[in-house]
């Protein structure tokens, strides 16, 4: 099973085009994830330097904190094929944690999300 944090890239139908995209779990008993764009032009994002922490980055990235519930099936196919790529520095929690008073979502999603976060920070 995956944990809180870390990285994977999925095939994301939901995108145009459909395609690989990285995602980061931010609740995994839930199956909740943010996906991790190059731009920041979905909102409410974090900003996501690849130095120091995420290597696995190809360049400096975004997190966009929309919640995707994405299913476990999908997830161990998306690790089978590439492993887990990385995991979330700590320090990106706080910001994420300021950002979710923005995000969308069920005030229980956005509750479970913040606790997790709470608990990595």
């Amino acid at each position: 099973m995956i944990r809180a944090l870390e990285v994977v890239w999925i095939n994301d139908h939901l995108i145009k085009p459909p395609g690989p995209k990285m995602v980061v779990c931010v609740e995994p008993y839930l199956g909740f994830y943010f996906r991790i764009n190059t731009h920041d032009n979905w909102q409410p994002c974090v900003f996501m330097p690849r130095e120091p922490h995420h290597p696995f980055l190809r360049h400096d990235s975004h997190i966009e904190c929309t919640i995707l519930d994405l299913d476990d099936h999908l997830i161990g196919e998306a690790i089978k094929r590439n492993g887990i790529l990385g995991r979330l520095h700590r320090s990106l929690c706080e910001p994420l944690l300021l950002t979710l008073g923005q995000a969308q979502g069920s005030r229980q999603d956005l509750r479970a999300i913040r606790q997790v976060l709470e608990n990595h920070r």
